[in-house]
């Protein structure tokens, strides 16, 4: 039985972004759909029309017509090594890069990560000045899309795994940086501990300090009333207790590693 568009439904939408932002040529669709007609005895006549069609936008109206436009992460990916191709040969400019970049973003097919790291390096892209920040702002964007270089138009039967490699490489990636994120608070509150509990205890001596002079002082005139004796009794009982508590607080940690 011969293949139907169907069968290469990937690829084919591949080929329609592709011929839309200029990362594939007619020529290299043509050549293939003339390459299955070879191949086959009674091809499709889908691969005929496309063979036959005049120029770019024909070729996507045929393709929109016998594929689903439904966006894939596959598909971003895909069309990510091909942009990394085209920038490593150097055949096409960083602005029309970015704004490639910005349209498999707009897509809404990657994780959340990856379409945040395409943004920041679209809007890199638009704030390059002088040469050697553009060569540095070219070398981070191809060691970006350097993970999806291991696509190509003539591999498309090994998409769906280099698809899950990729996949299994960017949960790795998460959850190192939330690993890394969690080390770096835990230093943060190591730092900050003993800075907290010294502003603490500064407070609650000068706490102490004035309560003393409340409640040693025989003359009623400075307790004013007995609501006011009677909170000033309650905030001294308080900051004696915190110290101690605080305490406790640090040896339970130690012993039960809370």
């Amino acid at each position: 039985m011969p293949p139907s568009p169907q069968s290469y439904n990937l690829l084919l939408k591949v080929f329609y972004f592709g011929l839309k932002w200029g990362l594939v040529t007619k020529a290299d669709v043509v050549k293939w759909a003339d390459d299955i007609i070879t191949a086959e005895v009674e091809p499709d006549y889908f691969f005929i029309e496309l063979s036959m069609s005049k120029d770019s936008s024909e070729a996507m109206a045929l393709i929109s017509n016998e594929t689903s436009m439904d966006n894939e992460p596959v598909i971003g990916r895909v069309l990510l090594g091909l942009t990394y191709y085209k920038i490593y040969n150097n055949t096409i400019k960083l602005q029309k890069a970015s704004a490639i970049m910005d349209n498999i973003a707009l897509l809404n097919s990657l994780t959340d990560q990856e379409r945040d790291s395409l943004y920041w390096l679209s809007d890199g892209i638009l704030e390059v000045f002088g040469p050697e920040s553009f060569e540095n702002m070219c070398d981070e964007i191809l060691a970006f899309l350097s993970a999806y270089k291991d696509f190509t138009l003539n591999n498309c039967h090994l998409w769906l795994s280099i698809n899950k490699q990729i996949e299994t490489h960017i949960s790795n990636i998460k959850q190192r940086t939330i690993e890394d994120n969690e080390a770096y608070k835990l230093v943060q509150n190591r730092i900050n501990s003993p800075h907290w509990f010294t502003i603490r205890m500064a407070l609650y001596v000068l706490i102490i300090a004035s309560e003393t002079v409340i409640l040693l002082q025989p003359d009623l005139r400075y307790k004013f009333n007995k609501d006011l004796y009677a909170i000033s009794m309650l905030i001294f009982a308080i900051a004696m207790c915190y110290p101690i508590v605080w305490v406790l607080y640090r040896i339970s940690i130690k012993l039960f590693r809370v």
